[in-house]
């Protein structure tokens, strides 16, 4: 393969899971940059950390970033920038002409982001290319308490923030946070919209219909489109279990891989409908009433869970580095968990899903993002193997069933 350098703008878990699928292309240390050092992927030894201040601010971000990349670019010619988190993506989005000729791969337009960003507007693109979508109503900071009333779709709901992931949601800190909330009555819709309005967080709230469903109606996509527009690379999991913990829900602790040939299909139509190019992660749920898959959301970079693609035998990053001619498709069933076995055994609430998950565990084993044989760092290996166990206190301290008891 002709050599390239991969510089990774995180250090989480989604970083970790990237940095590990780089180096199994072609052996050498992607960069890793990132404001601080944590647990995921310090000390690591398949990877290299460079710490630079924040750097996750548009100021900084532009002024050091192009500078590392023509640093890396002129060492080691093709040099591929990928971002682990939303507001990195957003970042990479609004300041694009500062990384042409600096960078592989490219990134959709702001025109496109604001459409895929802004709720009712990715409502209607949607509706447009034959996507189905919750019915949703987009909160403003100043209908917050008058809005309770107001929902067409009435109780249970599902609330978030316009972004969970940017900037000023991240740093804010109340009570009973989490990425999303599923609001059972006008009472608890009221306590979390003033909690957040105390702790000064002052951006929109999306309120969405509640799809009737467990954790086995969640799926997930993750693509890759090439600068061409057309798609490479599509690989779809079925959650078996969601994460409980207010920070994590909305993320998923274990996935199937599956194939359905019909959604890839329709998923590829509107990628290349709408000229999409680089990462997307699409979160959907299963609808039973209606047999249609509801794509609640679309990431423009590729989800924290990703690495489940691997366990099905794809290389996400394979279809950027190497450019395939024709779209690979996830079709390998396997299984990725970021939780032990007993977890899944104790809190799956599909007795099919639970089967087959412990199934693929015993006959196939488990592909598990944090775990790396190569990572010869034992700190790293200490910080994954605790961060795996806590999973057990975690769930024993948050989960809740879909009724609403431990």
């Amino acid at each position: 393969m002709e050599s390239f350098r991969a510089v990774i703008l995180g250090g989480d878990e989604n970083a970790y899971g990237v940095a590990r699928l780089f180096y199994e292309l072609n052996g050498e240390k992607p960069l890793l940059l990132c404001t601080r050092l944590l647990p995921f992927t310090e000390k690591s030894t398949i990877l290299e950390l460079e710490i630079v201040p924040q750097i996750d601010t548009p100021e900084v971000f532009r002024e050091k970033l192009p500078a590392i990349l023509e640093r890396e670019r002129s060492k080691n010619g093709r040099t591929f920038l990928i971002p682990c988190a939303d507001y990195y993506a957003a970042l990479c989005i609004k300041y694009a002409s500062l990384l042409e000729g600096l960078v592989e791969n490219r990134f959709i337009s702001e025109e496109l982001y604001e459409k895929l960003e802004t709720k009712d507007k990715f409502g209607a693109l949607c509706a447009e290319y034959g996507l189905v979508h919750p019915e949703t109503v987009i909160v403003s900071p100043e209908e917050r308490e008058s809005a309770a009333d107001g929902f067409g779709f009435g109780y249970p709901l599902v609330l978030k923030p316009e972004n969970s992931n940017a900037y000023d949601y991240l740093h804010c800190s109340f009570a009973g946070k989490k990425k999303v909330y599923y609001i059972k009555d006008r009472e608890e819709y009221l306590r979390t919209v003033r909690a957040m309005t105390e702790a000064g967080y002052n951006g929109k709230l999306v309120a969405q219909e509640y799809i009737p469903g467990g954790d086995d109606a969640l799926y997930v996509m993750n693509c890759y489109s090439g600068p061409d527009g057309k798609v490479r690379m599509m690989s779809l999991g079925r959650a078996v279990l969601e994460e409980c913990a207010p920070g994590m829900r909305g993320n998923y602790a274990a996935i199937i891989t599956a194939n359905d040939r019909a959604l890839y299909e329709k998923i590829k139509r509107f990628l290349e409908s709408i000229n999409y190019v680089g990462f997307s992660n699409f979160d959907m749920k299963y609808d039973s009433r209606t047999g249609e898959y509801a794509v609640f959301e679309i990431n423009p970079r590729q989800g924290r869970s990703s690495f489940y693609v691997r366990a099905g035998g794809l290389n996400l990053m394979r279809a950027a580095a190497e450019k395939p001619d024709e779209t690979v498709y996830g079709t390998e069933e396997a299984l990725w968990s970021a939780v032990p076995k007993c977890v899944i055994k104790k809190y799956c609430e599909s007795e099919g899903s639970k089967r087959k998950a412990l199934d693929l565990w015993k006959k196939r084993g488990v592909a598990r993002t944090m775990f790396e044989k190569r990572d010869r760092s034992v700190k790293h290996k200490f910080n994954a193997l605790k961060r795996y166990w806590y999973s057990v206190k975690t769930f024993k301290t948050y989960y809740k069933n879909k009724n609403g008891s431990k």
